[in-house]
C-alpha cells in the first residue's frame, strides 16, 4: 500500500457510515425472497428492456418473490432521464408499490432511487435535485446489479440527465442508500465484454479518484486502494469473461462504491458528463479518459502531491494510466471520439459549477478546465 509523506502524513478526521447490508457470492440472489419482509407484498422491480429481455437476472428476482405481487417497469434508458423516473414513480404510486427493487447497471440502479423518493414525495423530480427537502422518506429499496462499475448499490448517489438543459445531475441523500446490496457475481457473467470494459474503467476512475479526493479518509482509502489493485490486476481477465475475475471486479466495484461515499469524485468525473450527454461515449470511458490528463495536470499544482505519486506508483508497473488504457482497447484522445475543440467553452462552463470542483485537490478556474480538455486532443 503506498506510503504518504509531508502535508499527507496528518490524518484526516472524518465520519464513516455504510447502512447498506451487503449479500456478496454466486447464486446469492436466492436470498432476496427472505431479504424483503413479508409486510410488503408489492414490489416494484426498476430495469431496462436489455436486463429484462436477455439476460436470466429477472426471472432470477421473480423466482425468489414467489407469493407476492410483483410490476415490472423496464423503460429505463443508459443515463436515466427525469422524465422516465417520473413515469416510473407514477406507476409505482398506481401499483401501491410497498418495496423497490432496482436491478441492472448503474442506470436502473440510479432511477429506482429516484422511483423510490418520488413515491413517497409528491412532485416532480427537479425541485429535489435543486435542494427541496424530502417530506418522507423514500420507499426502502434493493439494489441487484448485474454489472461490475458504479458502485450505486451502496451509495447515497443517484445521477440524472436533463435532456432539455443537455446536464446530468447528482442527487445525494442518505434516504436513498439501498437496505441491502445482493452482489451475485453470477448475474454479471451475461454482460457483452465492451460492457465488461465501460464499467471495469468506472470502477478505476471512483477508486482512483476517491483517493485523491480533499474528502478522503483513512477508511475510504482502504476501500479505494484494494479497489484499484484489483481493477488494474483483473479488468482484462474479466474482459476474456473469465469468471474469477469477474467475481473480484464485482466486488472491487462496491468497493469502489464505498470509497466515493465517503470520498466523493473529482474532476475526471464531471469533465466526462459532456461527453457522454453530447457524443454517447459510456459513462466509465469517460471518466477514465479524462482521469488521464485530470492526473497530468494534479502532478503540476496538486496540494497534496504524495497522494498523487501513490497512484502513479499504483500505475507505473502498467507503464502509466495512459498505456494501461492503450493497453485495454482505450484511447485518452477526445478527436478520436467525434469531440470538436470549438465544444470546450461549453463544456468547461457546465462543468465549473458541480460540487466535485470543490474536492479536487488543485485550484480550479474555467481556464484551467479548458487546459486540461485541451490537453485532451
Amino acid at each position: 500500500m503506498p506510503q504518504e509523506k509531508n502535508e499527507d502524513t496528518v490524518m484526516r478526521d472524518f465520519d464513516f457510515h455504510v447502512p447498506t447490508k451487503i449479500i456478496f457470492g454466486r447464486g446469492r440472489i436466492r436470498d432476496i425472497g427472505p431479504s424483503i419482509p413479508l409486510a410488503a407484498r408489492r414490489i416494484m422491480i426498476v430495469t431496462d428492456r436489455n436486463v429484462a429481455e436477455r439476460t436470466p437476472a429477472l426471472a432470477a428476482v421473480r423466482r425468489g418473490l414467489e407469493g407476492r405481487e410483483v410490476r415490472v417497469f423496464d423503460r429505463v434508458e443508459e443515463n436515466p432521464s427525469v422524465a422516465t423516473v417520473e413515469a416510473g414513480a407514477r406507476e409505482a404510486l398506481d401499483f401501491g408499490a410497498s418495496f423497490v427493487i432496482g436491478l441492472g447497471g448503474g442506470s436502473p440502479l440510479d432511477a429506482a432511487k429516484g422511483v423510490a423518493l418520488l413515491a413517497r414525495n409528491s412532485g416532480p423530480l427537479q425541485p429535489y435535485l435543486q435542494g427541496k427537502a424530502l417530506g418522507q422518506d423514500p420507499l426502502p429499496l434493493i439494489a441487484v446489479p448485474t454489472t461490475s462499475g458504479t458502485g450505486s448499490e451502496v451509495t447515497p448517489y443517484a445521477v440524472f440527465t436533463d435532456t432539455k438543459e443537455g446536464n446530468k445531475i447528482g442527487y445525494s441523500h442518505p434516504g436513498i442508500f439501498p437496505r441491502l446490496a445482493l452482489l451475485d457475481p453470477e448475474l454479471t457473467y451475461s454482460m457483452p465484454p465492451a460492457v465488461v470494459l465501460n464499467t471495469g474503467l468506472d470502477v478505476l476512475a471512483h477508486a482512483m479518484e476517491a483517493y485523491l479526493a480533499t474528502t478522503a479518509s483513512a477508511l475510504s482509502d482502504m476501500a479505494a486502494l484494494r479497489s484499484i489493485e484489483t481493477v488494474l490486476a483483473e479488468i482484462a481477465r474479466a474482459v476474456r469473461k473469465e469468471p474469477e475475475a469477474m467475481d473480484r471486479m464485482a466486488l472491487a466495484a462496491a468497493l469502489a462504491g464505498i470509497a466515493i461515499t465517503h470520498g466523493g469524485t473529482i474532476l475526471a468525473h464531471i469533465m466526462g458528463y459532456p461527453l457522454t450527454v453530447f457524443h454517447g461515449l459510456a459513462h466509465g470511458r469517460a471518466s477514465a479518459v479524462m482521469l488521464v490528463h485530470v492526473l497530468k495536470a494534479l502532478r503540476s499544482d496538486s496540494t497534496t502531491p504524495a497522494r498523487v505519486e501513490a497512484m502513479d506508483g499504483l500505475l507505473r508497473p502498467y507503464g502509466g494510466l495512459e498505456t494501461f488504457l492503450l493497453g485495454l482497447g482505450v484511447s485518452s484522445r477526445l478527436a478520436g471520439y467525434g469531440v470538436r475543440e470549438e465544444e470546450i467553452p461549453l463544456y468547461a462552463q457546465k462543468t465549473i459549477v458541480k460540487g466535485d470542483v470543490q474536492i479536487t485537490p488543485m485550484a480550479v478556474t474555467v481556464e484551467t478546465l479548458e487546459a486540461i480538455y485541451r490537453d485532451a486532443f
